[in-house]
C-alpha cells in the first residue's frame, strides 16, 4: 500500500497541465542571461502579449505566423534563479495563420544581424570548437567571417525564408591539413548557393532539399 501511495504521489507531482498558448508572429527584444529575442505569447486570461523566456520542446517557430498551440506545461523542481519555473512541450498545433508583420517590428533576421554565428554542425557532423564563424552586415548586404585559418567575405541576398550567397572570396594563408579540409568543405557548401533558413532556439539553420546542411550557434560579437 505504501508503495502504491508513493507511486501515485510521484505521478501526481509530475503530471503536466495542458494549456493553450497563442504565439505572436514577431519576436521582441528581451534580456535573459544576455540580450536576445523572445517569443510573445498570450495565455487563456491574458489581455496583453507577454515575453516568453522558455523553449517549447517539439515546436519550431517561424516569424510571420501566429500560432495557437496546445502545450503540456510541467512544474520544475529545484529551479535555478535565471530559469523558468516550467517546462513546455508541444502537444498539438491548433492553428497556424499567416500574418503581415509591420516593417518596424523585430524579426528573426534582425536577431541574426545582431550576433556572430559559429559553426556547430556541417552535413550532420558536429563541429566541436570549430573556428568557423560568420556575421552579416544588413546595410551593405555583406557576409564575412572565418572559414578555418583564413577569412572569407562576399555578398548575400535574403528573401522570405531563403538565403543566398554570392561573390565569395577569401584570404589564402597556409593552413594545417585539418583546417584546409574543413575550410574547403565549408566554402564549397556556401559558395554561390541558396538555402532555406530558420532561427530556432538561438541557432541559425541552413537547409537544402529539406536537409539540414549547416547549423550555427549564437556567439558573442
Amino acid at each position: 500500500m505504501l508503495t502504491l501511495l508513493l507511486v501515485f504521489g510521484l505521478s501526481a507531482a509530475s503530471k503536466a497541465d495542458v494549456i493553450t498558448l497563442v504565439v505572436k508572429e514577431d519576436l521582441a527584444s528581451c534580456t535573459g542571461v544576455a540580450p536576445m529575442n523572445c517569443m510573445q505569447v498570450k495565455y487563456k486570461n491574458s489581455k496583453n502579449w507577454e515575453l516568453f523566456y522558455s523553449q517549447i520542446a517539439g515546436f519550431t517557430y517561424k516569424p510571420g505566423y501566429r500560432y495557437v498551440l496546445l502545450v503540456n506545461r510541467t512544474k520544475r523542481k529545484n529551479v535555478p534563479a535565471d530559469a523558468s519555473a516550467y517546462e513546455y512541450k508541444l502537444k498539438k498545433v491548433l492553428k497556424k495563420i499567416k500574418m503581415k508583420i509591420p516593417a518596424s517590428a523585430n524579426t528573426a533576421w534582425d536577431f541574426v544581424l545582431k550576433h556572430k554565428w559559429k559553426l556547430i554542425q556541417m552535413n550532420g557532423v558536429t563541429q566541436k570548437d570549430s573556428p568557423v564563424y560568420m556575421t552579416f552586415d544588413g546595410v551593405q548586404k555583406r557576409v564575412s567571417g572565418k572559414s578555418g585559418c583564413n577569412t572569407f567575405f562576399g555578398a548575400y541576398e535574403k528573401s522570405d525564408g531563403t538565403l543566398s550567397f554570392h561573390q565569395m572570396a577569401g584570404t589564402m594563408m597556409a593552413c594545417s591539413e585539418e583546417l584546409n579540409k574543413l575550410e574547403h568543405q565549408f566554402l564549397t557548401l556556401i559558395g554561390d548557393q541558396t538555402f532555406k533558413y530558420d532561427v530556432a532556439e538561438q541557432t541559425l539553420n541552413l537547409y537544402q532539399n529539406n536537409k539540414l546542411v549547416l547549423m550555427f550557434g549564437m556567439a558573442p560579437l
